[in-house]
This record gives C-alpha cells, structure tokens and sequence, in this order.
C-alpha cells in the first residue's frame, strides 16, 4: 500500500499542514461578501431611506441608543413618524411573504422611546451661505435639519406660534401628542436652527427682501387651505373646511361637538375628522365619498379604526343637493356613484338617500396659501420642482404637499433631496447625480450617510447599484415561524377623549419583533460561512468580519448556500 502511495503525484497528498497547500487552482466560481452592493426591500420602499434592516439587528441585540441614532442618520423625528407614518415598508417585507411583515413602525417608535441620542450644536463651516426655509412641517424641518448639520446657517420662519405646520395642526393628538412634538423641536433647537415663529413672508418679512438676504431659500409651505364643496344649496349652510375644524380642534378652541355629524370626503384628512368628531361627544358620525371602499385614499388601518369606534361608513356616494331646515339643521341629499375615476366626472345611479345632520365638514382636499409668491413659480395649481426641489428660480427649491408629496413620510423623502439640491448649488456640484449616488433601489429613497459619503467626491457620473434581496435570496431554513408581536392600544370604549390610541411596544417585545427580521442583505457576522466551510477557506479578521481564502477556497459555494440573509454572492472569478 505504501509503494502504491509513493507512485501517486506528489500534489495529491502530503504529511504537511493543509493550509500549506493551495488547493483552489481549479475553482471557477468565487464567493464574494457583497452586502455593501446589497439593500432590503423595507429600505428601497421608505421614502425616508432609512436603515431598516441593520437598525433591526441593532434593536435584537438591545441597542436601542444605536439604532435609533441610525434612523436618525436619516430623518429629523423618529418619535414622530414611529406614530403616524403610514409604513410603505412593511407592505414591501419579505416576511409577509413567509408569516407577517415585521412591525417595522412599532420598532420606529420603541428604538426612539427607548433609545437616547447625543444632540450637540452643528458647526457652521459656510457661515457666507445661510439658507431660509419657510414653513415647518415635515419637508421644511428635513431640509433644514440636514443643512444644518452639512453646516449651513439655517433659519426657518413660521407664520403661526407654534411650530409644526401640519403635525402640529393636522394631526389629531390622539395620533400625536404635542409633548412627543415638543420634544422633537427642542431637539432641532439645540442642533442649532434658528426659528423665527409668528413670521408670515409676504407680510412680516417681503419676498423681495428673503430673495436677497440668502443665498438659497427652501419653500415647506404645505396646502393649508380647506376647498369648498360645490353643490346647490352649500352657500345657505355653515359647513365647515376639514383643515380648518382639525386645526381649530388641534389649537383647543373645539371642546363638545353635539348632534350628528357629516364628513363629506375619503382621504385621511376626512377619517381624522371623523375620530376627532367622535371624541368631542357627537351623537352619530357619518361619512360619505365619491370613492368606493377599496378606492379611498385614506389608509385602510385609519378607516378600519374610525369604523371601530362607530362611523357609518358611506362610500360611493354623491352630494346631489344641501339644504338649511327651519331649525337650523342641514339635510343632505346623496346620489349613488356607480363609478368612480379621479380624472372624470363620477357617473350616478337612480339610488338616493336622505340625511339630516348638526354639522357638515367638507373634506375634499386642500390647496396652497401664498398669493405672495412669484406666479413663474407655480404649475398646475403647486410648486414646480425637479428630482431634487429645484424650481424655475435656480436660488429657489421647494418640496412637501405644495410641491405634489402626499404625507409625512413622503414629505421628509422631498426634503432629503431638496437638501441635496441645496447643498449642490450652493458648492457648485451636480446635484442629480450625487442624488443618483446617494439612492437606494429604484424607488426614489435617498441616504444621506451615503451622500455624505459621495458628497463632492465624484463628478456624479453614474448609480447605485444596489440590487435588492428578495425572499427567494434568503435561506428560510434558519427563520421558523414566528407571530408578529402587536403592540397596546386603547380598547374602544375608552376612546372618548384625545389620549393617545397606540402605545410602545415593550423592550422586550421589541427585541423579540426585532428577532423576527431577515435582516434581508445584512452580514451580522453569525459564522455560518466559517463553520460550514469544508477547505477552512473562510477567515474571520479582527473586526469580527470574514475574508475568502483564495488559496484553499474551492468554489463549491456551500457558504453562500448556507449564509442565511444573501450576504454573500458566487461569481465568475474572472469577472470579479
């Protein structure tokens, strides 16, 4: 057997150590650890870009100050969208496809109850550049938190006292408490933006005047004005404008709504009515839309709250005629729609139905409020804006509902890129391209960690290329099936009042939900491709992370097989 031996190639064995012979000449495919190339489909759907997947892997671990200083990498206020964004993340989770999506808006919420951040005044490295924003609702407040802090003077006016626009205004405190709002402007304080409430431009301070004392203005200005119903009769009833009845609530001037109630209108402007109706003690609370119930705007999860706590609910329905009842009251007399298309007049059926109501709001949909504004600056009854908020005036950038967004979360997406639009014109850069750089997917999100990576590096040639994992890319073998964890709510008999509705999920909830998460595209360093390599091919450096071994490695790709969240992709080993 010995002699056998001898006579073999010396190359095929040996009495030396294994890894002092390169066995990887005849591989053809390599593993590569591609994850930085990678994104997750929750982070390619939130306007806001954020982070989702490794802030989960944070959360899971209980690192909850980290996480939530990753999310604010990206937006100025996760308290606040951790309540009421409307989570186009979770309907894009490869979980849904497994169990249930992740609670991705719980765990917003609970990393940003729970976790703490550091806040230290931003240095003013371009203190000849000072940038106004005007407006402070979400879109104006991203722009200028992110200026701020690429070191630019800000200063933001607001026409009201308070700060907030439509958070503030908009937003019933059953879905926003102001202390939660509070606590984000004292924040933004001490970042170092400058507010300037109670100022109104075009009145306090002139156009003209804002035009020249900065080189760049941003214009939040938002659609705070209610429109008017048009229907015979609307002139002879005091109906009241959905913004103007929230806002007037919002600011403590409502505090009893007695009688039945109207809301005429299907997006979440009208639902917040209704709640908000509902709390103030009114006796029934109808609505009624042109939409049918699987074309309303609003959010289902709202419509499915406000019929829980007892709207009657009345969709494809058309106000035919309103009128005023010697005692004051208003009858309102609808027509079935029998179809519905938001670019045609809604087409009417024989049905009818009569109702008498106390109070009529009329939800239809808002528009702007700055008759003071340049008139080359409009377009189609808003703001004209390019993909990163430039308007027709180069100095001039805009974003938010005046600009086309339609909520929260979309409003701090438009101000990313008008803070990128900013930044680029005011050093002369290419701001689409750096934008280009800076995204994430194909779905417009934006990272400003990866802008400020990119930031006046480059010319702005080129993408990302981030591809983005799905379901069938993850080894569902390592991830058993587990229930979503629901967080507290208030039940429905206790909702008579403006206390919060939804509550924080508890730590340990949250870290268990966490747990649930694919973390889709991410190495959290769990060694599988170490331990299950057969050539011991597979390195961990001293950061913790692994190398490929080229020498041994084989390419039988049992690694990237094995690797749970596609970190780790095989290739030709002549193209990489």
């Amino acid at each position: 057997m010995i002699r056998e031996l001898e006579q073999l190639p010396p190359r095929v064995y040996t009495s030396g150590r294994s890894r002092e012979q390169a066995t990887g000449e005849l591989r053809t495919m390599v593993p590569v650890y591609d994850f930085s190339d990678k994104s997750s489909p929750c982070r390619e759907s939130c306007p806001a870009g954020h982070d989702i997947s490794w802030a989960l892997h944070l959360v899971q671990a209980g690192e909850f100050d980290t996480a939530h200083a990753l999310f604010r990498e990206e937006s100025p206020f996760p308290s606040i969208t951790g309540r009421i964004c409307y989570h186009p993340c979770e309907t894009w989770c490869n979980r849904k496809d497994y169990d249930e999506p992740i609670a991705i808006n719980a765990l917003e919420r609970a990393m940003a109850d729970y976790g703490t951040v550091e806040i230290a005044p931003s240095e003013a490295r371009y203190p000849e550049q000072p940038v106004a924003v005007v407006g402070s609702g979400p879109a104006g407040v991203t722009v200028a938190y992110h200026l701020v802090q690429l070191g630019y003077p800000v200063t933001l006016f607001e026409r009201d006292d308070e700060l907030g626009g439509a958070l503030r205004y908009g937003i019933p405190r059953y879905r926003l408490p102001a202390d939660v709002l509070d606590g984000e402007f004292d924040r933004l304080r001490a970042l170092g933006i400058e507010f300037r409430t109670g100022t109104a431009i075009g009145t306090d301070v002139a156009w003209d005047d804002l035009d020249r004392d900065f080189a760049a203005a941003f214009l939040g200005l938002g659609k705070p004005r209610g429109r008017d119903l048009s229907a015979p009769g609307m002139d002879e009833i005091d109906a009241r404008r959905g913004v103007d009845f929230l806002r007037d609530v919002n600011a403590g001037n409502v505090d009893a709504l007695e009688g039945d109630v109207v809301v005429i209108g299907g997006g979440d402007v009208a639902i917040d009515c209704v709640r908000s109706s509902i709390r103030l003690g009114a006796t029934s609370v109808y609505l009624f839309c042109l939409e049918a119930l699987d074309q309303m705007p609003a959010h289902p999860a709202e419509i499915h709250e406000a019929t829980s706590e007892g709207l009657f609910l009345n969709p494809s329905a058309a106000v035919e005629f309103v009128e005023k009842q010697p005692d004051g009251r208003t009858a309102l007399t609808f027509r079935d729609v029998t179809h519905f298309s938001i670019d045609a007049p809604p087409e009417l059926g024989n049905g009818r139905r009569t109702l008498v109501a106390d109070h009529v709001i009329c939800a239809i949909g808002q528009q702007p409020d700055a008759d003071w504004l340049p008139g080359d600056l409009w377009s189609d009854g808003q703001i004209g804006v390019d993909d990163v908020g430039r308007t027709g005036k180069p100095n001039v950038f805009s974003g938010g509902d005046v600009a086309g967004s339609y909520n929260v979360v979309q409003a701090i997406g438009a101000g990313k890129r008008a803070a990128i639009g900013i930044d680029c014109y005011l050093r002369g850069w290419d701001a689409v391209g750096l934008a280009r750089q800076a995204s994430v997917g194909g779905k417009g999100a934006i990272s400003m960690r990866e802008y400020r990576d990119a930031r006046g590096r480059t010319n702005g040639n080129g993408g990302s290329t981030a591809s983005i994992v799905k379901i069938d890319d993850i080894n569902l073998d390592y991830f058993p099936a587990l229930r979503r964890e629901q967080r507290p709510e208030a039940p429905i008999a206790a909702r008579r009042n403006f206390r919060e509705v939804n509550g924080t999920l508890i730590r340990e909830q949250a870290v268990v939900e966490a747990a649930r998460c694919f973390n889709c595209s991410e190495c959290t360093v769990c060694g599988n491709c170490f331990v299950y390599c057969p050539d011991s091919a597979v390195i961990q450096m001293e950061d913790d992370f692994f190398t490929i071994d080229g020498d041994h490695c084989k390419g039988c790709g049992v690694c990237v097989k094995e690797c749970p969240r596609s970190a780790m992709t095989m290739v030709i080993e002549r193209e990489l």
